[in-house]
C-alpha cells in the first residue's frame, strides 16, 4: 500500500480519466457522435473532419433533437436515455449507452452542441471549453443535433503527441463512418474532409448495395452471401472467395446486434471457421452481422463498447463453418473493369522485366545468361525449390524468398526523389477502394511516387492510376494497390517498409512459389540471387537457400 493519503479526485480529473478511456483519437469522437445520431433515429448524418480531426470533428444529424433541459442533462456524467435498470445491460439494442461519452468528449477540447427537438420555442446551443460549461443560449436551427469538437487534446499534450499523421487519423475517421454505414444501410451518410469533395453513401436498399457504395461495384461481384442459425444465434452477410484475400483484416467488418465491433474473441472464432477453406495467414473480405439473444452477450466490457463477451464462442465457430462449407467449390468472378494493354516492345515494361528477371514478375521467358560459379541448376522440386549442384554441395533455393530479396533490393536501388522508373499505362487503371483505403494511399502518395506509381483520387470509391513502376507487371497493379492501401492503415513511413510491402505483394501475386520455371528462368534467378546484397535471406529474414554437403548426404544414407 502507498503511504500517500487517499483523496477524492476533482471533477476535472475524473473527466480527464473518463475521456482517456473513451477518446483515444479523433476517430473515437466520430464513433461516439455518429452512434448517438443513429440512436436518435437520424436518416441523414453529415460528418466534417478537418486536419485529421485534430482541428475539427463535427457530426450533424436530422434525428430527434433535445430540449434545453435534456441538452444540459446530456452533458452530465452518467446521464443517458438508453437504459434505466441493471437488467437492461443484458439486452442493449442501441448503438451506445455510456453516459460519459459527451462529457468525456467535452473534456478534451472546445465542445459546441446545437440541438432542437422540434417542439421547444427555439433550439439550444451549449458551449464547453476543456470541460467547463461556458455558455448556454438559444439558437435557430432545424430539428436534430450538431456537435462540434475543435482543438482536440490541446490541453493534453501527452495524448496529442501520440496521434499519427493527418492522413492516418483521417483514414481512421473514415473507417468509423464506413462501419456505421454498414450497420445502417438505410441511412444517408456524407463526409467532408478538409476542403475536398464530399464522400457520400446514399441510402441503400440492402447490405449488398451499401457494400457496393463503400468498396465499388466490381468488388461486390466477388462476394458471396452467408446465412445460418444455430442455438438461437444468427449470422448473415457476405464473404469473398478463397482466392480473393488480404494480408490483414482490413476488410473485416463484424456487427453484433447492429453494433460494429472489433473483438479478439470473435476474430478467433472466425479464423477457426475459415481455416480449412482460406489460405493460412490470409483474410477474406467479409461483412458479417450476428444476432445474439438476450443473455448470450455482455456488451459492458470495454469503455467504447468496441469489444463484447460472447458466452459460447464454439457455437459461433460451428455456425460459421456451416455457412461457408461450400465456399471451397467457388471460383471468384473477374473483379476488374479494365483490361490493361500490353506495353510496346522495347519500352519501359520490357526494361523492367529485363531488370528483374521474368521469373520474378511477369512469368515471361528471358534470355539465358552464363553462370558464374553458382553451380549447375539440376532441377526444380514441388514448383518451389530450385536444386543446384555446387561442387560437393547440393543447394536448395526457395524461389519465392529469392524473388522477394531480388525485387526488394532493386526497388530500393531504383527509387528516386523525382520518381522511380515507371511505365505509363496506355489505359489508366481505375482501382476500387473504400474511402479509408483511398485516404491511406493518398497519405503515402509521395513515397509511392518515388517508386514509380502515379495516381490520383478519381472521386467516389476509385483512384485513377496512370503509371506504375517499370519493374511491376501491369496485370497485378489492381490487386497490388488494394493490398498496399490496406497495409498502409498500419502506417509504413520508411522506403524499406514500402519496398517490403511491394516486393511481398508483387511476388505473391505473380505466383512466385508453386510455379514451374523454365531452365532459363531458374538460371537467371540463381545468378540474380548471387549478385544480390544480403541474398542469404529474404527481407522478412527467412533463408533463401540451404546447402547439404556431401558429408551430410553420406551420413543420411549411413555411408559414414
Amino acid at each position: 500500500m502507498s503511504s500517500r493519503p487517499v483523496v477524492i479526485l476533482s471533477d476535472r480529473l475524473v473527466d480527464l480519466i473518463a475521456a482517456g478511456e473513451v477518446v483515444e483519437r479523433p476517430a473515437s469522437v466520430v464513433k461516439e457522435l455518429v452512434e448517438n445520431s443513429l440512436d436518435a433515429s437520424a436518416s441523414r448524418i453529415t460528418v466534417n473532419i478537418q486536419a485529421g480531426g485534430t482541428r475539427l470533428v463535427q457530426v450533424a444529424d436530422n434525428g430527434v433533437g433535445l430540449s434545453e433541459q435534456n441538452a444540459l442533462l446530456a452533458i452530465e456524467r452518467h446521464a443517458t436515455s438508453k437504459l434505466t435498470r441493471a437488467e437492461d445491460l443484458e439486452d442493449i439494442l442501441t448503438m451506445g449507452f455510456r453516459g460519459e461519452a459527451l462529457p468525456s468528449i467535452a473534456a478534451v477540447g472546445r465542445f459546441v452542441m446545437e440541438t432542437w427537438d422540434g417542439s421547444s420555442p427555439s433550439g439550444t446551443r451549449v458551449v464547453i471549453w476543456n470541460g467547463k460549461l461556458s455558455k448556454v443560449e438559444p439558437c435557430a436551427r432545424p430539428r436534430g443535433t450538431t456537435v462540434s469538437l475543435s482543438h482536440i487534446f490541446r490541453n493534453i499534450p501527452a495524448r496529442r503527441k501520440f496521434l499519427r499523421s493527418r492522413g492516418t487519423e483521417t483514414a481512421w475517421c473514415m473507417r468509423v463512418v464506413e462501419e456505421s454505414a454498414l450497420s445502417r444501410p438505410e441511412v444517408h451518410f456524407e463526409v467532408h474532409v478538409d476542403r475536398g469533395s464530399p464522400t457520400t453513401f446514399p441510402p441503400a436498399s440492402d447490405l449488398r448495395d451499401r457494400i457496393a457504395a463503400l468498396w465499388g461495384a466490381a468488388d461486390v461481384r466477388g462476394l458471396f452471401p452467408l446465412e445460418s442459425e444455430l442455438d438461437g444465434i444468427r449470422v448473415s452477410g457476405f464473404i469473398s472467395a478463397p482466392n480473393q484475400t488480404y494480408g490483414r483484416r482490413s476488410r473485416h467488418h463484424v456487427l453484433v446486434n447492429g453494433r460494429p465491433v472489433r473483438d479478439p474473441g470473435l476474430n478467433r472464432a472466425i479464423s477457426s471457421a475459415i481455416s480449412s477453406v482460406y489460405p493460412s495467414g490470409r483474410f477474406p473480405a467479409l461483412v458479417l452481422s450476428f444476432h445474439f439473444p438476450a443473455g448470450e452477450l455482455d456488451v459492458n466490457v470495454h469503455p467504447s463498447k468496441r469489444e463484447v463477451r460472447v458466452r459460447n464462442l464454439p457455437v459461433v465457430s460451428t455456425l460459421l463453418k456451416r455457412a461457408i462449407k461450400d465456399l471451397h467449390n467457388i471460383t471468384s468472378p473477374v473483379r476488374r473493369d479494365y483490361t490493361p494493354q500490353p506495353p510496346a516492345p522495347g519500352g519501359l515494361a520490357s526494361e523492367g522485366n529485363r531488370l528483374f528477371g521474368a521469373s520474378c514478375v511477369s512469368g515471361e521467358a528471358t534470355a539465358s545468361l552464363p553462370m558464374e560459379g553458382e553451380g549447375r541448376v539440376i532441377g526444380q522440386f514441388l514448383g518451389t525449390y530450385i536444386l543446384v549442384e555446387a561442387g560437393d554441395d547440393l543447394r536448395l533455393i526457395d524461389q519465392h524468398a529469392a524473388h522477394e530479396r531480388i525485387m526488394f533490393n532493386r526497388l530500393l536501388s531504383l527509387r528516386g526523389e523525382e520518381g522511380g522508373p515507371s511505365q505509363n499505362l496506355i489505359i489508366p487503371a481505375l482501382v476500387d477502394l473504400s474511402a479509408s483505403e483511398i485516404a491511406n494511399l493518398l497519405e503515402k502518395k509521395d513515397i509511392l511516387r518515388s517508386f514509380g506509381f502515379e495516381f490520383e483520387d478519381f472521386g467516389g470509391t476509385q483512384v485513377r492510376v496512370t503509371a506504375v513502376p517499370a519493374r511491376i507487371s501491369e496485370r497485378i497493379v489492381y490487386d497490388l494497390l488494394k493490398s498496399l492501401a490496406a497495409d498502409f492503415g498500419k502506417g509504413p513511413d520508411l522506403p524499406e517498409e514500402v519496398a517490403l510491402l511491394i516486393s511481398s505483394r508483387a511476388c505473391r501475386m505473380s505466383v512466385a512459389a508453386g510455379r514451374n520455371l523454365s531452365p532459363m528462368e531458374m538460371r537467371r534467378l540463381v545468378q540474380d540471387l548471387e549478385d544480390a546484397e544480403a541474398g542469404f535471406a529474404c527481407p522478412h529474414g527467412r533463408p533463401t537457400s540451404v546447402s547439404l554437403t556431401r558429408t551430410d548426404l553420406e551420413r543420411l544414407f549411413k555411408r559414414r
